[in-house]
């Protein structure tokens, strides 16, 4: 007979990614995990494994809750620039709000903490990075098609230019004591791709 979970999951989950975010994969104890999530060790393997593995579902959580939270911002965009820009500057705040996010991104600090020694985390990040590229150029194109940034250019290269920029806002996030700055290089990205 299956065992019936006793929790909710999702906020098991919200909780564990919480600390895995503040203190890092090498960071967090069992003893962290039991605290945030309220379930006992054997709750937890039981639920999820190992702690790599409830660490990857957390990971996965967070992409979706990110996913979601573009969709929401895009969504009434009048042009593909437009949208675009609304999708670099979510990406930036925390949870819908005008605050930047100074945990910085959990997904790349996941990433600086484990990827050369870690490669199924290695691969996770690549293909989520191929994803992201993905919808970038998609965006890209449609902005191409509509005239506002020149199609000339290589919508390719300029998705990959696209998200080596914000993975670096998300790293200064971290460290801007001004939001203004970080606004000011999303505005000059945006405008620089219709100069191209």
């Amino acid at each position: 007979m299956p065992r019936v979970q006793l929790f909710d999951k999702e906020k098991v989950l919200k909780n564990a990614m919480e600390v895995f975010w503040k203190k890092g994969f090498n960071g967090t104890s069992t003893r962290d995990l039991e605290k945030a999530t309220g379930l006992g060790t054997s709750s937890i393997y039981n639920s999820f494994g190992d702690k790599e593995s409830l660490f990857f579902e957390t990971l996965q959580y967070y992409l979706e809750a990110e996913k979601f939270k573009v969709s929401q911002s895009i969504q009434g965009s009048t042009s593909a620039l437009q949208a675009l820009k609304a999708l670099i500057e979510c990406l930036l705040h925390k949870g819908g709000t005008a605050e930047i996010e100074v945990m910085g991104c959990f997904m790349v600090n996941s990433i600086t903490e484990l990827a050369n020694h870690h490669p199924r985390l290695s691969q996770f990040a690549i293909d989520t990075r191929t994803g992201a590229i993905t919808k970038l150029k998609e965006l890209l194109q449609k902005a191409q098609q509509q005239g506002e940034i020149p199609k000339g250019n290589d919508s390719s290269q300029l998705a990959v230019y696209l998200h080596t920029v914000i993975m670096g806002l998300k790293v200064s996030g971290m460290l801007a004591t001004d939001p203004k700055e970080l606004q000011s290089v999303i505005d000059i990205t945006i405008q620089n791709l219709t100069k191209l």
